[in-house]
């Protein structure tokens, strides 16, 4: 028997707005990342979501877009908070399902903060370039008694994260959410690399964390933003940078897909 919130209109429109919002974002950023990658050295090499939304602001209607991104990130994100205080996806309150839901939350406040950050940009706020979400966090808790633990316990969490989303795209766990039919099966394989992919830069950002926590030093944190800035330095580093950009618009694809394809009556 389905859930009562997985026949709601209200619940289905939330989904559908969050999920096409987060592909626009994935989109925009593997479009700065492809410039970048044949501009080395450019100011603006476009890593993360700030990069796009202070290039976007500069455009015709470029506020206007960015309001819209920023509310419907936000729309996403109250789904994702529904999804775990309600249980939609009845993963239920053992362990499991419990670490499930919270991940679901994490995902919800993750996201929240890219919406607040692309409204702010439009505001006024938010205009320089500087240390991630990531790099953030990791250098105030390196601050405080026991922080290297804790930074080793987000790193931990990055790698088991990272090995999760493997497993995902291995097992095509992801199929079981949507309905895929015509030539929409022809994505299976661009999804299943988007998903392994960004599960590899999750473990990635999750080794830098763990070094930093190892060294206590701040500046050998890197978010994904400077993980990509770093593969791209490294031997081959033009075709691994790329890759960066395939993924990431890949896993755009992957949520434009959720947004039409999500399954909500089962």
């Amino acid at each position: 028997m389905s859930h009562p919130f997985r026949s709601s209109t209200l619940f289905a429109t939330a989904a559908r707005t969050g999920l096409s919002a987060r592909a626009v974002v994935y989109w925009l950023v593997a479009g700065l990342m492809v410039r970048a990658a044949w501009r080395p050295g450019a100011d603006e090499e476009g890593y993360s979501p700030g990069d796009v939304f202070r290039s976007l602001e500069t455009q015709p209607a470029g506020q206007a877009v960015l309001l819209a991104i920023g509310a419907g990130l936000l729309v996403y994100a109250v789904w994702r908070f529904l999804q775990a205080g309600f249980d939609v996806r009845e993963k239920g309150d053992d362990a499991t399902g419990i670490l499930a839901r919270i991940g679901m939350v994490m995902s919800g406040l993750s996201y929240a903060g890219v919406g607040v950050a692309a409204i702010a940009v439009t505001f006024g706020r938010n205009r320089d370039g500087g240390a991630g979400a990531t790099e953030t966090i990791a250098h105030f808790l390196l601050g405080q008694p026991f922080g290297r633990f804790a930074v080793a316990l987000l790193g931990l969490s990055l790698l088991g994260i990272g090995g999760a989303q493997l497993w995902r795209a291995i097992t095509e766990r992801w199929r079981r959410a949507l309905e895929l039919n015509g030539w929409r099966t022809r994505l299976v394989p661009v999804i299943n690399l988007a998903i392994g992919g960004r599960g590899l830069l999750f473990g990635l950002v999750g080794l830098f964390l763990l070094l930093g926590a190892w060294t206590q030093d701040p500046d050998d944190v890197r978010g994904l933003s400077a993980s990509l800035g770093w593969l791209r330095d490294q031997p081959f580093g033009f075709w691994l940078y790329a890759g960066g950009a395939f993924v990431i618009g890949g896993y755009g694809v992957y949520s434009a897909t959720q947004a039409r394809c999500l399954k909500f009556d089962c």
